[in-house]
């Protein structure tokens, strides 16, 4: 446990020296291909890229050690993020937006984040992330835990947006989750098909019984090569919640696409009026 408390504090020691890298984004944009063709879920997913940040404890589903790099078109400058994961007795990543200024023509690393996770016993995983924002002058990064009964099922609880804050030179704020996610996920047919499930803010569902909370996604894997996905990141009468995708597994390679529709603000969301956006996520493993 000694190693571990000290490998984490190491962890936000460099994402403070990264600081003049650091700024907050919009966290819609930290998904990978894989998750974002499952609606959007992540809280029980082995996801392929630099959506383990909202549940750490996914981590501990990482068997090789590897490298992924996801492109999407959801802001105006090309954006890859690179993430590498080590998998040990302790599962270590680390994660970078690479972002090209299309005024000034130069690349700079930005949003640096890492993330760990550990066996609290055989079936039962513990994580933590941590990124720095530089314009709030704080970190912010989620808890995650996971359970893992037999090969078939997994659930697990976030707590999302812990926060440390710098006040002096000896003195800190520590600010607890502010909302908690729950998710289940079920694996049928020896692993071919796999069921998504997750919850957003538990205590905002329980005062307002608003379904649009839930989250699903389904994947059908064709083959050992060829994977279909499709989800919903909400209401599942709105088609514009729907999401799509498709992987491709090549021995040390692979590569998935989604598809999806961004947010719309208002209430008009017929299919004309709905504007696509992908994700591309490539993996190379060691």
């Amino acid at each position: 446990m000694k190693k571990i408390l000290i490998v984490f504090a190491l962890l936000i020691n460099l994402l403070l020296l990264n600081s003049t890298f650091a700024t907050e984004v919009d966290e819609s944009i930290y998904f990978d291909a894989k998750s974002s063709s499952l609606g959007f879920t992540f809280v029980t997913l082995d996801s392929e890229g630099e959506t383990y940040f909202f549940n750490p404890a996914t981590l501990s589903l990482k068997k090789f050690s590897y490298f992924s790099l996801t492109f999407d078109n959801l802001t105006d400058n090309p954006n890859l993020k690179l993430s590498y994961f080590y998998p040990s007795t302790t599962i270590y990543s680390i994660t970078a937006d690479l972002i090209l200024d299309k005024n000034t023509k130069e690349y700079s690393l930005k949003n640096i984040r890492g993330a760990i996770a550990f066996p609290l016993t055989s079936y039962i995983y513990l994580g933590t992330s941590a990124m720095y924002l530089e314009e709030e002058n704080l970190i912010k990064g989620d808890i995650g835990l996971m359970v893992k009964i037999g090969d078939f099922l997994r659930t697990g609880i976030v707590g999302e947006g812990f926060t440390i804050e710098k006040i002096s030179d000896q003195v800190y704020k520590i600010t607890l989750a502010l909302r908690y996610n729950i998710g289940l996920s079920f694996s049928l047919f020896n692993n071919s098909t796999n069921i998504y499930l997750d919850l957003i803010d538990v205590e905002n569902f329980s005062n307002t019984k608003d379904w649009s909370l839930i989250r699903f996604g389904i994947e059908q894997k064709l083959g050992n090569i060829l994977v279909i996905r499709i989800g919903s990141k909400g209401d599942i009468t709105n088609l514009a919640n729907y999401t799509f995708g498709l992987g491709i597994n090549l021995n040390r390679f692979s590569l998935s696409i989604s598809a999806f529709s961004e947010n719309i603000e208002n209430s008009d969301t017929s299919l004309e009026n709905i504007k696509l956006k992908y994700k591309l996520t490539g993996t190379l493993r060691f």
